[in-house]
């Protein structure tokens, strides 16, 4: 019993971890973070994003266990039309962004030399500023978190009443460590993440300038094609 209980919690344990590492939720919490990079942020949004898709995922799966209510069909096509919305709105307010720090791409000339780099206006916000910032609000990357969980339920949600064998308990403990699972792949991704951003911001300031533009338009790209292939 004891056996069957940890292979079945491991494997949801496992596929929670690769399931977090996906396109579109990579790119989301990238687009996230990449509004205004720093270590303390991304881990904010990467735990609050796993918090939201995994609240979905136990609701929905609690509905299936205990109720026999399955999501409607429909209502998971939106969401999935919702997910290339988010990814291309999150890209575009990545722009909005740069736009406020006045990131301008200048060029100079020192002699017979030209070169061009990234110049931002430095300005100082205080605590207060940044908190009624609408970037900084910490229920946009849960409800970012909750688009794709409804999105993704349909595969996830569908395991379970083969690994349950009509046992609610074993059910919720799978999408329990599913969702735990998902929640250390986020947070790995987004330590790494984090990292890589605050060394070139450190050390190559215009690679990480052009890293962040990079960012917010793969986020438009990816988003557009998601939303071409779900409608």
């Amino acid at each position: 019993m004891f056996s069957e209980w940890f292979l079945l919690l491991s494997l949801g344990f496992g596929l929670g971890f690769m399931h977090a590492l996906d396109a579109d939720h990579v790119m989301a919490v990238s687009s996230l973070a990449n509004q205004k990079p720093s270590m303390m942020r991304t881990l904010h949004f990467s735990l609050h994003w796993a918090l939201g898709h995994g609240s979905i995922l136990m609701i929905c799966g609690i509905l299936l266990l205990a109720l026999g209510i399955t999501i409607p069909s429909k209502l998971q096509h939106l969401a999935e039309i919702s997910v290339g919305l988010l990814l291309i709105g999150l890209g575009v307010l990545c722009f909005w962004q740069f736009r406020r720090e006045k990131i301008t791409l200048t060029q100079h000339r020192h002699g017979n030399m030209t070169h061009i780099h990234w110049q931002t206006e430095h300005h100082t916000h205080n605590k207060k500023h940044d908190q009624n910032d609408p970037l900084f609000n910490k229920h946009q990357p849960v409800m970012v978190g909750m688009v794709h969980g409804l999105a993704g339920s349909a595969p996830v949600i569908a395991l379970i009443p083969a690994v349950a064998s009509g046992q609610i308990l074993i059910g919720i403990f799978y999408l329990l460590f599913f969702s735990i699972g998902m929640m250390l792949s986020m947070l790995f991704f987004g330590v790494g993440f984090s990292w890589i951003q605050t060394y070139l911001q450190q050390h190559a300031q215009q690679v990480f300038m052009w890293n962040r533009y990079l960012i917010a338009g793969a986020s438009v790209v990816v988003g557009s094609v998601w939303l071409w292939q779900t409608v």
